[in-house]
């Protein structure tokens, strides 16, 4: 019984991929990213060789930073397409009426859940990593030096969890709501949680209850009991511009472990406790 668990489970995650594969939108997303990064390219390989002695061609053509900028716009690109696959992965179940086939596997609600969720990170992790290692080759050809860094590849794995944790919200969000209203609240959960971080970061304790407002009330909950899922941009950001890190990697990724977890174990409950 367990290997039959097991094995439908794979082939939820399975289907997961194979339904998205199938979507207009993920083919019109590669290849625009493709023609993103040949345009990039191009463009890089036009300043590297330019003979102006006056130009600022040495400044952009410097690999490892023209990678890291555009790291930068697909770290971008890839939270919002994390965020619009999450979605889906629930909510054409929902339009589709299969979500009770689905149920009537020998598959608990907690497996259907991670069977979407791991299904949707796998594709839209594949995606970010066909876009870096597509980048990271054209641009070293551009100018003649390796481009990729171990600050890149850090990123890498950096970025995979926050992709996760993304997809997961979006999850969350799409059993209650509509895409469209589902995409919104996750967009406005990241840019609560980042303000949050960014008001209550430099605070001493005591500052706290300073000027205290409902607004510094919000905030409070939010950077106390939600998942500071920005620090993972911003020390994967860090890391590829060889910045230094404003923030204690210890004491950040137990809060992070913690909410998460959290999350995790109350977002098991919803889907166990709901009537689909």
């Amino acid at each position: 019984m367990q290997d039959l668990k097991s094995a439908q489970w794979m082939a939820l995650i399975k289907d997961t991929i194979l339904k998205e594969l199938r979507s207009k939108t993920l083919i019109f997303i590669f290849i625009a990213t493709t023609l993103m990064i040949f345009l990039a390219h191009a463009l890089l390989k036009m300043f590297a060789n330019s003979t102006d002695p006056n130009s600022a061609a040495p400044m952009l053509v410097n690999a490892a930073n023209s990678l890291s900028y555009m790291f930068w716009t697909i770290n971008i690109m890839s939270v919002i397409i994390a965020a619009v696959f999450g979605i889906s992965a629930v909510r054409s179940d929902f339009r589709e009426k299969i979500i009770y086939q689905y149920l009537t596997f020998p598959i608990s609600r907690t497996q259907y859940m991670l069977g979407r969720i791991f299904g949707a990170w796998i594709l839209v992790y594949g995606y970010y990593l066909y876009a870096y290692i597509l980048s990271a080759i054209l641009f070293s050809v551009a100018t003649h030096s390796l481009a990729l860094t171990w600050g890149h590849l850090a990123s890498i794995l950096l970025m995979g969890l926050y992709l996760f944790l993304v997809i997961f919200i979006s999850f969350i969000y799409s059993l209650f709501a509509g895409k469209i209203g589902s995409f919104l609240m996750v967009l406005a959960s990241v840019l609560i949680i980042s303000l949050s971080t960014e008001s209550m970061r430099n605070l001493e304790y005591a500052e706290y209850f300073k000027n205290f407002s409902f607004f510094r009330l919000l905030g409070m909950i939010v950077y106390f009991f939600i998942p500071r899922i920005n620090y993972i941009t911003e020390t994967a950001n860090a890391l590829m511009f060889k910045e230094p890190m404003r923030l204690n990697i210890s004491l950040e990724t137990l809060h992070l472990v913690a909410t998460t977890s959290f999350f995790i174990f109350l977002a098991d409950r919803i889907v166990k406790r709901k009537n689909f």
